[in-house]
């Protein structure tokens, strides 16, 4: 989302001026937003929730004083939304991170692992798809229609504002130009509910606080909304205690998804292969080091390249680059000692036919090996015609040469 931020220096002179809310309500126990704190416990954060709700002239009072404020979102009084975080996982304020409800009710970061999975999934569909006219993306809020967001409740038993959209953590869309984005995305913001292309597949990575919503309301709402292809990684341990690492393929088939059978890999028809998330490859041994899990190297989603026949993926691409370079450079020098034996046996070949009556036995085998370790002058035919014209010159032109042509010094070399 791209807001019109009220500039920090203003923000701080309206918290200077805005009235404290325990001094304002007096009784009231709940402290302003601006000054909530990420390790509440969940009886707290209760407490500030049936606050707010009684509240929402003071509530609102409070949000107008966020820097990065939206006169168009819809609040949600049961989460938080701070100067430097918010628990929304549909607030997309630029800068803003998003903190998660764990399994004791406290908040902490979104996994690193989970975010990796998003901007690299996002990288990697873009350079499959340029040529289909469809980008990756990732973390985008959508607007839906109404009647989308109604359908969705109706079919999952929950109550969300029809006016409030979804951050999903990757997905597909078209390519647009910049009057259509003008037109469909403004203020960065996906808008289905102005008639905006609708994506073609997205990816939810899972979380402890997060994997009844993905499965349950998100299911229905993207199925409402005609987004073809779902896709929902579990890393393992989120969706319930024990849950294995798994990828999930929702299609959709008619106004609903059917959720295929769990596979390692699945065909997507809007990449048109195969599409699967493994672990990478670093994470045993990171795992042996005692490393946290959410510290290990993430997850990589991977596409089924059949012109290449190789899986790919951003990370994979660049090491698959790194080793051919080390291949080439490693060609090259097995190609350069090769081309430098040959002209060494042709040298050696070259004295001892010419300058068989002129040297002794025992000074050709000395000179050869002198050659075998140094290598041959590069001029080693003129020096050789040389010293069959001058035989007593045969050690400066063709040994003492060659025993310094390891030397960068040497003027023969």
């Amino acid at each position: 989302m791209t807001l019109s931020p009220i500039p920090r220096e203003e923000w701080l002179r309206m918290q200077k001026r805005a009235p404290d809310l325990a001094e304002a309500d007096e009784g009231d126990t709940v402290p302003p937003i601006n000054v909530a704190d990420p390790g509440m416990t969940r009886e707290a954060r209760a407490e500030r929730s049936a606050w707010r709700r009684a509240h929402p002239a003071e509530w609102q009072r409070d949000l107008k004083t966020l820097y990065h404020f939206d006169p168009d979102f819809i609040y949600d009084p049961a989460h938080e939304y701070d100067q430097e975080f918010t628990t929304d996982p549909d607030y997309g304020a630029d800068g803003i991170h998003f903190l998660e409800y764990d399994e004791d009710g406290l908040v902490s970061p979104l996994e690193k692992r989970a975010r990796k999975v998003q901007e690299r999934g996002a990288d990697m569909a873009s350079d499959m798809l340029a040529d289909k006219k469809l980008e990756g993306d990732y973390e985008r809020l959508i607007r839906f229609r109404p009647e989308t967001i109604r359908r969705a409740n109706r079919a999952s038993g929950e109550n969300h504002p029809e006016g409030k959209g979804v951050c999903p953590d990757m997905l597909v869309r078209a390519v647009m130009s910049p009057w259509a984005r003008d037109l469909f995305m403004p203020d960065g913001i996906l808008r289905l509910d102005l008639d905006a292309p609708v994506p073609d597949l997205v990816l939810e990575v899972v979380s402890a606080g997060s994997a009844h919503r993905d499965l349950n309301y998100k299911r229905h709402l993207y199925a409402a909304a005609g987004i073809s292809e779902y896709l929902v990684y579990d890393l393992g341990g989120k969706r319930r205690a024990g849950s294995p690492r798994e990828l999930l393929m929702f299609r959709l088939q008619g106004e609903n998804y059917r959720q295929d059978p769990v596979a390692d890999a699945y065909w997507s028809a809007v990449f048109n292969t195969r599409v699967r998330i493994l672990p990478d490859v670093r994470e045993h041994e990171e795992a042996r080091q005692g490393i946290p899990e959410e510290d290990r190297s993430p997850p990589r989603f991977q596409l089924w390249d059949g012109g290449r026949n190789r899986w790919r993926d951003t990370v994979t691409d660049a090491e698959v680059k790194q080793e051919r370079t080390v291949q080439e450079r490693d060609r090259a020098l097995r190609e350069r000692d090769q081309a430098t034996q040959e002209w060494t046996d042709i040298a050696v070949a070259m004295v001892r036919s010419l300058l068989s009556r002129e040297l002794a036995p025992a000074d050709l085998d000395r000179i050869e090996e002198n050659w075998r370790i140094y290598g041959p002058p590069t001029d080693a035919g003129n020096r050789i015609l040389e010293v069959q014209a001058t035989p007593g010159k045969w050690r400066p032109l063709l040994l003492d040469g060659a025993e310094s042509d390891n030397n960068d010094t040497c003027p023969h070399h």
